[in-house]
């Protein structure tokens, strides 16, 4: 039972930083918007946002986005967490 959550939260943080590098690759090539877009901006605006915010206060106006960077090592530090207390079960 433990493997099985392991190997399914393991697959969600593995969808989760596709998605991620899927939304950095689209802000550089494609403007619109439409479904799909919208789902993969669902997904991964909990973890960009905290990222903008801190950027925006140390480095206003700054034309480099670096919120993917914070956005994956949230990502890493959640799987992390939940794995270490799979691992505990």
């Amino acid at each position: 039972m433990i493997l099985v959550l392991r190997s399914a939260f393991n697959l969600l943080f593995q969808v989760l930083e596709l998605f991620l590098i899927i939304d950095v690759i689209l802000s550089w090539v494609y403007r619109g918007s439409n479904k799909l877009t919208d789902i993969i901006h669902t997904f991964t605006e909990p973890f960009l946002a905290p990222g903008r915010k801190i950027q925006e206060n140390l480095m206003p106006g700054s034309p480099l986005d670096l919120s993917p960077i914070l956005g994956l090592a949230i990502i890493w530090l959640l799987r992390t967490i939940v794995m270490t207390i799979l691992g505990m079960l």
